[in-house]
């Protein structure tokens, strides 16, 4: 049966030369191996358009950019509202940013139809740009953080759940997320958090604490669950997904080829253009302090 890299076409396997002329079907395995791993999509919405002019306008809010400087206050008959003043936040500019890279295949890997080749350089191009964008979107979300978005938690390999000592509710898991929430709440701006994201090895001290049980404690908080080795190891984030910004492309993932004469080898290059606007970034809460 055919796949995503190789469909059939009036019954025969499509070739590697087939694929080469065609930059779209590699595009599309490239994306497909991306999908799962990005952390693009987990913090940040699309823009919905293309950027234009090599970056995105924004604004960063904090919370107290809000609320009009002041406050309201009661009128009385044949009397004016209190003139209020906005608060405007300061304007920023998220540069677009050019990741991609490039392989060769030589006229010989062609004409053998060495489709393996093909599949693991397209999978290492793929692997390595969805690396390099999720490297980015933990960059630009730590640069935007507040000291009130980052939660000190407690270590979670120490925990017992039963037995004849077991950890205090206070000190559990379910406690850092609880807080994780809390602070969402204390800060009235509506956030409910819905996806938790850490790395792996935290990832497995968890499932290992909860066993088969984590799927319903961490429904019980509305989260879910999502794994990146971009994640440092003791911390994990818990955020409303989507919502800490936007991003766009001034060039979406684009795959091209072309033919190299001079060493008998065509090349093909993978590069996306994306720009990070961390607009929202109290939508996400840091938990630090996981591990020992």
């Amino acid at each position: 049966m055919a796949n995503a890299l190789i469909p059939e076409l009036n019954g025969r396997r499509l070739t590697v030369d087939v694929a080469l002329k065609n930059p779209s079907v590699i595009r599309d395995r490239v994306a497909a191996l991306a999908d799962n791993q990005l952390l693009l999509p987990k913090f940040f919405s699309p823009y919905g358009a293309r950027v234009e002019g090599g970056g995105l306008l924004y604004a960063s809010a904090r919370v107290a950019d809000l609320y009009v400087a002041g406050d309201v206050e009661k009128r009385t008959p044949g009397s004016e509202y209190i003139t209020v003043k906005g608060v405007d936040p300061e304007p920023k500019l998220a540069p677009v940013e050019d990741f991609g890279g490039k392989f060769k295949l030589t006229d010989e890997e062609i004409d053998r139809n060495d489709v393996s080749r093909l599949d693991n350089y397209t999978t290492q191009l793929a692997n390595t740009i969805t690396r390099k964008l999720n490297a980015r979107a933990i960059e630009e979300l730590e640069a935007h953080l507040l000291p009130e978005n980052v939660i000190v938690g407690h270590e979670w390999a120490t925990v017992q759940l039963d037995g004849a000592a077991p950890t205090g509710a206070s000190e559990r898991p379910t406690a850092d997320f609880a807080e994780a929430q809390a602070a969402a709440d204390r800060q009235e701006m509506g956030v409910t958090h819905d996806l938790i994201i850490m790395g792996p090895d935290l990832a497995a001290t968890l499932r290992t604490l909860y066993g088969q049980n984590l799927k319903d404690v961490l429904e019980s908080f509305g989260l879910t669950l999502f794994v990146s080795p971009r994640v440092a190891d003791g911390v994990a984030y818990v955020l409303a997904q989507g919502e800490a910004g936007s991003v766009g492309f001034e060039r979406p993932l684009t795959i091209e080829s072309w033919d190299d004469r001079s060493v008998r080898s065509r090349w093909v290059q993978g590069y996306a253009v994306p720009a990070i606007a961390v607009e929202r970034p109290y939508s996400v809460k840091k938990l630090v302090g996981l591990t020992a």
